[in-house]
């Protein structure tokens, strides 16, 4: 009993020596861990759940003076002082990037985040850094560093002057006693901050981020074996020979002429519709706010209800394919990359693919999507009796002024309209720069439509997710932890040529009647299957926008947020 005594005596004065002397490195990783769960939660509750971020305060403190401790009880010297060290450089690491990602997404880091790094590649890499970093971002990150290795140097000299050797042994035990009850106050009153990440310290969190992410990223290949393996045509009385998506990018409806924005940058969209040749639907959304994600749910039967991983669905080229159509992908996004994407994948599945280029992206600083139309003519020259083609745009994708001709500079920061015309010069000609990649995109998707005005054809364009462009002033670009009426608010646009409209026109009537049909296109695939007269043992005429049956979501739900409620 002596022994023990002793022993936790000792252990207990050691414990008070290594906070006594750890004492600046304790407050620093406090800082750093706790600042970005702050500042998120502040930005995003604005002040109202104070009570849950001092519950978390406490505990986080309890936390870090407990892993502190177990360091400091490390017997070799050489190896705590390394441990010490690694953990302030990965917590100011961390917290630097966590720091930008809410200034620049609004977000804390999530698993969209970090699958966008793992597959990115040295272009795409080059250009995000230009957008969102930019030389002010790559000073302060020197900075930061700089002031860490000088600051880290000076850790060990920080005393608590109000805290005595005696009261620093009493202190310690409490704070941990009251960080366990902290803990208990989380889990039983504010577990749903704890299951949306918000309260996880950034290393727990990017660490989950990213395995998630690997899981996705793996999934991908997961793809390759399984996604055709089933797929069972019960009902094929299809007679379209041209099928063409056009699968846009980053496209917001409520930026284009066509759905009431001041600018006129749709001439040719708006000429198609005053001639009623377009159906366009006006409230349409994406499921998701990155490409990827939409992809699982927009080219499968996978949807926000689904019970099972995407993979695990049949998919549009599979079907379309077992239907009796042949499958082209056209694309001017890379071709190849290190981790791949499922786009990549959709297109491997197809009977013919082509893209602007064989490449990894960081061969080249972009090509306009025109470079698409020579890729469709050749593809238009070896076609079979039914053909599905699906056209991947680069379409509003940052770097905005990387996606147009100089001939399509139209706008300049003196044309932007209010609200937006009082901010600063630099953002103005970044929104003036991204309208006139949406003015260019005008041209691309009528121009790809009008190669099929001779023949039977249906065209659908449908971009993968919108886009903000400092509609709060302080955001361009998208990011799926984080998604906004922005970034989800898409245009849906059907146009048919004069002899689908001859063969089809109870078709095209009930396309027409739609528009105004609330929709979210992770169904999207039951609408098309619908207009080709396809059935799938999957398909579900409930969710085909066109079909008497049609069942619109009372809760389209993005990210566990209510788009109808909470964003619209």
């Amino acid at each position: 009993m002596q022994a023990l005594k002793r022993f936790l005596l000792r252990a207990w004065a050691r414990g008070t020596h290594i906070v006594e002397h750890e004492a600046g490195l304790l407050i620093v990783l406090y800082i750093l861990n706790f600042a970005p769960i702050f500042w998120n939660n502040i930005h995003m509750y604005k002040a109202q759940q104070l009570g849950v971020l001092f519950t978390d305060a406490i505990f986080l403190f309890g936390g870090i003076e407990l892993y502190v401790l177990l360091l400091g009880f490390i017997p070799i010297r050489k190896l705590r002082r390394f441990l010490f060290a690694l953990s302030f450089f990965i917590s100011l690491l961390l917290g630097g990037v966590e720091s930008f990602s809410i200034i620049q997404y609004s977000s804390l880091i999530g698993a969209g985040i970090v699958t966008a790094v793992l597959q990115t590649n040295p272009r795409e890499a080059g250009e995000f850094i230009r957008m969102y970093v930019g030389w002010k971002g790559i000073l302060a990150a020197v900075l930061l560093t700089a002031a860490g290795i000088l600051a880290y140097r000076y850790l060990d000299r920080v005393k608590i002057p109000f805290l005595s050797r005696h009261r620093l042994s009493r202190a310690v035990p409490v704070v941990i006693l009251f960080s366990l009850l902290a803990g208990g106050v989380l889990l039983h009153s504010y577990f749903s901050f704890i299951v949306n990440d918000s309260l996880d310290v950034p290393v727990v969190r990017v660490g989950r981020a990213t395995t998630t992410s690997v899981d996705n990223i793996q999934a991908f290949e997961k793809l390759k074996d399984e996604a055709a393996s089933d797929v069972e045509i019960t009902e094929n009385e299809s007679d379209t020979p041209y099928v063409v998506f056009i699968l846009g990018e980053s496209t917001n409806r409520s930026r284009m002429h066509l759905y009431g924005y001041p600018l006129e940058n749709t001439p040719n969209l708006d000429e198609l519709n005053a001639k009623g040749d377009l159906a366009v639907y006006k409230d349409t959304i994406s499921p998701e706010a990155a490409t990827v994600a939409v992809l699982r749910k927009l080219l499968t039967f996978s949807d926000m209800d689904a019970s099972k991983p995407w993979y695990e669905y049949n998919n549009m080229i599979d079907v379309m394919k077992a239907a009796g159509y042949k499958t082209y992908w056209l694309s001017n996004q890379e071709s190849s990359g290190i981790w791949g994407n499922v786009a990549q994948l959709f297109a491997g599945r197809s009977d013919y693919s082509r893209f602007t280029r064989l490449r990894e992206s960081h061969e080249d600083n972009g090509i306009y999507d025109e470079a698409l139309f020579p890729l469709v003519d050749e593809a238009l020259q070896q076609p079979a009796a039914k053909n599905f083609y699906v056209i991947h745009l680069m379409g509003g994708h940052g770097l905005y002024y990387m996606r147009f001709p100089y001939i399509f500079s139209k706008f300049t920061a003196d044309d932007i309209p209010a609200p937006q015309d009082t901010l600063s010069e630099e953002k103005r000609t970044e929104i003036a720069q991204y309208e006139n990649a949406l003015y260019y995109n005008d041209f691309v998707v009528t121009s790809l439509m009008g190669k099929f005005a001779d023949k039977d054809a249906l065209v659908i364009y449908i971009p993968d997710h919108g886009e903000a462009v400092y509609d709060n002033g302080i955001f361009s670009g998208h990011v799926e932890e984080n998604p906004t009426k922005e970034t989800v608010e898409i245009p849906m646009i059907f146009w048919a040529s004069d002899a689908y409209k001859a063969h089809h026109p109870e078709k095209w009537q009930a396309i027409k009647a739609a528009v105004n049909r609330p929709y979210m296109t992770d169904d999207f695939i039951d609408t098309l299957l619908d207009i080709l007269d396809i059935h799938t043992a999957e398909y579900d005429p409930k969710k085909s926008v066109i079909n008497p049956a049609f069942r619109h979501r009372p809760h389209r739900m993005i990210q566990g947020k209510d788009y109808d409620t909470e964003l619209k």
